[in-house]
């Protein structure tokens, strides 16, 4: 049995499905943006994004000005058809992510697009691996 008091979230999550059960086709959760992950591997960056239902034409990656961007855009088109009712939707669906990676060696930035994944492999500069990695201040 359902509660009678809600919570927060529910009220707003039930509202679209009260309408329409595809309201979900460019979701990607609670905040309409892709989970990704970056990871500091010493001597590069490795970033990976899930983008489900993205194809790899869909998708652009520049890096300009110490800021990678990863874009997409996709379209989407429902037909149902049930006794006499037609009905036909076309949705689109967009986001983008910039991440400060500081100066890299851009022309050795790799990616790779498999099974709704983004993987890219960021490499640092030369000086970026020369430099100290930081000093700890001590608290008195």
């Amino acid at each position: 049995m359902g509660s009678l008091f809600p919570k927060k979230d529910d009220i707003f999550d039930f509202m679209p499905r009260l309408f329409d059960r595809d309201h979900e086709l460019f979701s990607f959760g609670k905040h309409d943006s892709p989970k990704v992950d970056v990871k500091d591997k010493k001597d590069h960056y490795e970033i990976d994004a899930e983008l489900p239902g993205f194809n790899k034409e869909d998708v652009v990656v520049e890096y300009k000005d110490h800021y990678l961007t990863i874009e997409a855009t996709r379209e989407q088109e429902v037909n149902v058809e049930e006794e006499n009712f037609v009905r036909r939707e076309r949705s689109t669906g967009s986001f983008k992510r910039q991440f400060f990676v500081g100066d890299v060696d851009e022309s050795k930035i790799t990616g790779t697009f498999n099974n709704g994944v983004l993987t890219l492999t960021v490499p640092k500069t030369k000086e970026d691996l020369a430099e100290d990695t930081g000093y700890r201040i001590e608290l008195d």
